[in-house]
């Protein structure tokens, strides 16, 4: 049964092997990057400043700034100038003013001087919408704009778009569900929200927007102006400059921004992607539990002919579940089956493999679908792996438990706790320290390696197999964190293969030498014990 596993495997990894080159030719060629700057900053700053604003645009223009991003109106704005609503706005809105406050920055009509002053500066005008619930004036479509920036929540109305088949921008952090509007003409954008610029550094500015270019696959820029302080608008032009020369050192092309090709890998090649999958699957279950290994093969086997089933009805679904199961069953498999160091990161790259593999297609790229599941994938190897450590010490279990184990087992579920939140974009928030060590790595090596990798799971593992017994480590729940993370950051899959690889081998690098120094540190520290209570001096 082994070799018919081994063999599905192998056939699987040859398949996943021509997605991910596939990817990798998709990825590539995809290097120009676009600015566009914010009309309604600049109209403050104008004020601010007293400098007109057509003198403004012009510096704009002279810099290399071709597109002004170009905000209608919110409901908000009109209530505060006193302007009228529309009747068919005012029938949205929810009669008990409690629940009027998430409608108030919603977009609502555009102002059409806007447009001819951008067009008198000879500049393109990017209209900015929203998913609302009433009907936007398609005024913006006499300006030929060169793309649309959508933001917001829910799904955006495709009526809207009627006459338009430009480019779209999706607002990172803010997309709303385009899914229903293909992905032929979708880019990303990235932008620094106002009261952001007022705190940030011009350093971290560009870290920010350099980041989003090099690891998220953003190919648009929304750049604001410095609207306060002394020479804030000599500040804003040596921005743009930086910014621009910055994109220029790391290879990237300023102009118009590109969408990726339309790319789709057939349902045949990610069903056999899914047999190595369960493959896994059952070859990890017979392994854990080797006396009803029949069990596990029987669930695979009708596991993947399930899935194969939703990848005729619901592909997405299928391909995010396949994912999921990589995600889970590799990084304990590799702690299970790996003799070394080396071999474990193996089996776990194979896991990455597959991942990569499963979540194909250009809407992963631009992130209208991604990996779901972040914490259960990150929360279920580290308990399987503990349960196979503690399994053959249940006869503990009718013993008395010495206090200091209770103990240590309380600051391993605080640190389970901790672990856990911060894994995902939105979890606990980052200190300042590690920001800026984050910032450091990233402008030295191009890419920073992960913490949970090179500071945690990579030296464990090392540690792990300087130990008499591997398998029986208490390490081995630390080190599968390493594994974890490894296999989650091909799961990003809006960030470039490039980068991950990268990263990944930094990881791998770097642990392995921390884990080295460690166990150094620690033959020392014993030698050094030893001599001092036997009253040995050293030579």
């Amino acid at each position: 049964m082994k070799r018919i596993l081994q063999v599905t495997i192998i056939v699987s990894i040859i398949v996943s092997l021509g997605i991910f080159a596939t990817r990798w030719q998709v990825e590539s060629p995809n290097r120009t990057v676009e600015l566009v700057y914010d009309l309604p900053g600049l109209k403050e700053l104008s004020v601010n400043t007293g400098i007109p604003l057509d003198e403004l645009l012009a510096d704009l223009n002279a810099a290399g700034i071709k597109t002004m991003a170009i905000q209608p109106a919110s409901l908000g704005d009109l209530f505060l100038t006193n302007q009228l609503v529309d009747r068919e706005v005012l029938s949205q809105l929810p009669t008990q003013s409690v629940n009027l406050a998430r409608f108030l920055t919603l977009p609502v009509s555009f102002h059409g001087e806007d447009f001819q002053l951008v067009k008198d500066a000879g500049l393109q005008a990017a209209p900015k919408l929203a998913a609302v619930p009433w009907e936007l004036d398609p005024l913006w479509l006499d300006s030929a704009p060169p793309f649309l920036i959508l933001s917001g929540q829910g799904e955006f109305p495709a009526h809207q778009l009627q006459g338009y088949s430009g480019r779209l921008a999706l607002v990172e952090f803010s997309t709303p569900n385009t899914a229903h509007l293909g992905t032929t003409d979708l880019v990303r954008l990235h932008g620094i929200s106002a009261p952001e610029m007022a705190v940030l550094t011009e350093q971290r500015i560009l870290n920010r927007y350099l980041r989003a270019v090099r690891e998220r696959n953003i190919r648009v820029l929304y750049v604001r102006p410095f609207v306060e302080g002394a020479n804030s608008w000599e500040r804003s032009l040596a921005l743009v400059d930086n910014l621009q020369q910055r994109l220029v050192a790391e290879g990237f092309i300023l102009g118009a921004a590109e969408p990726f090709v339309t790319w789709h890998p057939s349902i045949l090649w990610l069903a056999i992607v899914g047999a190595g999958i369960w493959a896994g699957a059952i070859y990890y279950g017979q392994g854990l539990f080797p006396k009803i290994s029949w069990l596990f093969t029987a669930g695979g086997i009708l596991g993947w002919l399930g899935t194969v089933g939703i990848l005729l009805m619901r592909p997405t679904l299928a391909q995010q579940g396949l994912a999921l199961l990589a995600a889970i069953v590799f990084p304990a498999l590799a702690l299970q089956e790996g003799e070394s160091y080396w071999r474990v990161t193996a089996i776990s790259l194979l896991g990455a493999l597959f991942a990569v593999a499963s979540l194909s297609g250009t809407e992963y790229l631009i992130k209208v679908q991604e990996f779901r599941g972040v914490k259960v994938a990150h929360l279920i190897p580290v308990a399987l792996v503990a349960f196979a450590v503690v399994r053959p010490l249940r006869s503990w279990l009718n013993k008395d438990v010495p206090v200091r184990y209770l103990i240590w087992a309380g600051i391993a579920t605080l640190v389970g706790i901790l672990y856990i939140l911060r894994t995902g974009n939105f979890g606990l928030p980052v200190p300042q320290w590690e920001v800026s060590a984050r910032e450091f790595l990233e402008n030295f090596l191009g890419a920073r390696p992960r913490t949970k990798e090179f500071l945690i799971g990579h030296p464990a593992l090392y540690l792990v197999f300087k130990d008499r017994e591997p398998k029986k480590s208490w390490l081995l729940p630390v080190a599968v964190v390493g594994q974890i993370s490894l296999i989650n950051t091909f799961t990003h899959t809006h960030t470039p293969l490039q980068v991950s690889l990268l990263r990944t081998f930094y990881g791998l690098a770097f642990g392995y030498l921390l884990g080295w120094l460690i166990a150094k540190a620690v033959l020392m520290s014993r030698r050094w014990y030893r001599n001092w209570h036997l009253g040995v001096t050293p030579k």
